[in-house]
């Protein structure tokens, strides 16, 4: 569904991206991940066609997405700063998107609004409206939707513990409607738990790490001291000690402490190594 190769984004003398490869297929919830500033945002603009590439390749749906109405029609970009009329009513956000997308789901929108408590607060504007009920919005449209690819720009950012729990609930009943979810964050936490792959940008502008979930089988943690070993898909030392993420056969070896990885901590420990 996606392809990238040599991608690139500049902003006049500023470069963004600059060396972006990947390719993800058309189903599945898959995760951006990165710190802030790395390029998430503008990654996910450029594959929703609303920013043209400074170079490289990109295809979505087999077409450059670039101002193309046939790949932007089956596309849904949303996320807490998506810049909805500020002096319209939440309602009037939604009722917006339903006549913007033809596989638009009005029961899906009323049990999100329900279940989200937006219901009762249709009627505040979207200017007034905290960051966590603009979260929930973006939410709404996105899985309402209906669209084959749905980009989510930080999603949950200003949810609480019981709504990030409401998004993901609803997040993974719509992926096995063999729709594809890419969503943007710097934080991992439960997000692992329920992701097909990660793309990890690198502060360089690159792809660093494109991890499926079943790449932690054969990874442990090893904790000690120690110097980098061959194969270490991550590494760091501290004060305290030395904390890497190796792969079984090595970790063994070399007679280190260890102890199972998932994909939560391989992403982690990837993360941690760009601070």
């Amino acid at each position: 569904m996606i392809h990238a190769y040599e991608l690139q984004k500049d902003f006049g003398s500023h470069k963004v991206l600059t060396d972006i490869s990947f390719e993800l297929p058309g189903t599945g919830i898959h995760a951006l991940l990165g710190r802030n500033g790395v390029g998430k945002s503008t990654l996910l603009a450029l594959i929703a066609g609303q920013l043209k590439p400074s170079g490289g390749e990109l295809t979505v749906f087999g077409e450059q997405p670039f101002d193309r109405a046939s790949v932007m029609d089956r596309v849904c970009f949303t996320g807490v700063d998506t810049p909805y009329p500020a002096s319209w009513a939440i309602k009037d956000v939604i009722a917006g998107a339903a006549k913007r997308y033809v596989h638009w789901s009005q029961d899906t929108a009323n049990v999100l609004m329900r279940d989200f408590g937006l219901d009762s607060q249709a009627h505040t504007a979207f200017g007034k409206a905290s960051r966590g009920q603009r979260a929930m919005v973006g939410i709404v449209i996105g899985l309402a939707s209906g669209a084959e690819l749905t980009l989510l720009d930080e999603p949950y950012v200003g949810l609480d513990v019981h709504n990030t729990s409401v998004f993901y609930r609803h997040l993974l009943a719509h992926a096995e409607s063999e729709r594809c979810f890419v969503m943007a964050t710097h934080h991992i936490d439960d997000a692992a738990k329920i992701l097909d792959s990660a793309l990890v940008l690198g502060r360089q502008g690159s792809v660093d790490k494109h991890l499926r979930a079943e790449d932690a089988d054969g990874y442990v943690i090893v904790t000690g001291n120690f110097d980098e070993p061959a194969g270490a898909l991550a590494y760091r030392r501290s004060a305290t000690g030395t904390r890497a993420i190796l792969p079984t056969e090595t970790a063994a070896e070399m007679g280190l402490r260890t102890q199972a990885a998932n994909l939560g901590d391989v992403l982690e420990a990837v993360l941690e190594v760009q601070q």
